[in-house]
Formats: structure tokens, C-alpha cells, sequence
């Protein structure tokens, strides 16, 4: 009996293990992903369990920090602002990627939302929307919503953290473009400076 249990415990294993290095391929296995990821309190299965979107999201932020930590490295004089800016720009451009970045930036309270909404939706049901690209648990602390990506490689992910991405990645965009055009600024003075 013991040899059935080591076959089965294996193969439990496996099925896990496999599960971390494939996308979910309906919503009822991204909720496990997402249920998996909470109970371990693990930011990388955090990361692996979210949408599509949200991902991208924070790979066009880590991108947008790195440009402005290089920027004002490069164009910004010695001082307070030049040192503000670096610490502000620093957590994207230090990051070895999005997910690390993602991990680095995760607060408590994306944690306790996630767990909230988890505890609440135990006894809902999946509902999927009409067009099958969205489904979601609606519970009295909110709805717990995952969504399908846009191509058919990636697959289902909680979309429940994308709205404060989607905030980050506007105001790292508007880093960017003014970063940009601070730097053309801080160029033509230190021409001016050098006449």
C-alpha cells in the first residue's frame, strides 16, 4: 500500500510541477494556479497565475524606468533631482525582469485583496462571460475575475491585479515622455553652459 501511495504523491508531483510550466488552459485551472500561489504566499506563482495583460503591463514598466534611470544618468546634472529621480527610477532599472519587479513592488494589500477575494469565492460558481474571454466569481467583497489571453498560446490568468498595472504603466509612460523631453532641456543647457 505504501509503494501505491509514493506512486500517487509522484504523481501528484508531477501534475503540480507541470502545472507551474504551462498556461491554464480554462478558468477553473487558473483559479487553482491563483489559489496555489496564495497559500504559499508566493509572488512568483503570484506572477505566474496573473493574465496576460497585467503581465505586459508590468514589462512595459520595468522597460520605461529602465529608459528613465538611464536618462537621467546620462543627461541629468549632480544634485537633489538627479538623485530623487534615480531612487524613483531604480526598482525597474535593478530588476533581472518584469517578474522581479513585479515581486519587488508587491504591497500587502494586493496580497489581502487576492486572499479576500479567494476566501469569498470558495462556495461561487465560475460564470464565463458571453463571449467566453472573460470569467469571473461575483462575492459580497467583489468579483474575482480571470481572463483569456489574446492569443491562444498563453491562456487563462487572474486579471484582479490589473488595474493598479495599467495605473503604473500611464504614469511610467508619462516618466518616460517627460524624462525625454527633460533630457533635450538639460542637453541644450549644458551647451549653453559650455559656449
Amino acid at each position: 500500500m505504501s509503494s501505491m501511495k509514493s506512486v500517487f504523491l509522484g504523481l501528484a508531483a508531477f501534475a503540480v510541477a507541470s502545472c507551474g510550466a504551462s498556461r491554464a488552459r480554462t478558468p477553473a485551472e487558473a483559479n487553482a494556479r491563483l489559489s496555489g500561489a496564495v497559500a504559499a504566499h508566493d509572488s512568483a506563482l503570484l506572477w505566474n497565475a496573473l493574465d496576460q495583460d497585467t503581465q505586459w503591463s508590468w514589462m512595459a514598466i520595468q522597460r520605461a524606468w529602465r529608459e528613465c534611470y538611464d536618462i537621467t544618468q546620462s543627461a541629468v546634472p549632480e544634485g537633489t533631482e538627479r538623485a530623487r529621480l534615480l531612487a524613483r527610477f531604480e526598482p525597474g532599472a535593478t530588476a533581472e525582469n518584469a517578474k522581479a519587479l513585479f515581486a519587488a513592488m508587491l504591497s500587502p494589500e494586493d496580497w489581502k485583496l487576492t486572499e479576500t477575494l479567494l476566501a469569498a469565492a470558495v462556495a461561487g460558481q465560475l460564470q464565463l462571460d458571453s463571449a467566453g474571454e472573460s470569467a469571473r466569481i461575483d462575492t459580497p467583497k467583489g468579483a474575482l475575475v480571470y481572463r483569456k489571453a489574446h492569443n491562444r498560446y498563453w491562456g487563462w490568468g487572474f486579471g484582479g491585479l490589473s488595474d493598479r498595472a495599467e495605473q503604473l504603466k500611464r504614469t511610467a509612460s508619462a516618466d518616460l515622455d517627460r524624462m525625454r523631453t527633460d533630457a533635450a532641456d538639460y542637453e541644450r543647457a549644458a551647451t549653453r553652459g559650455t559656449r
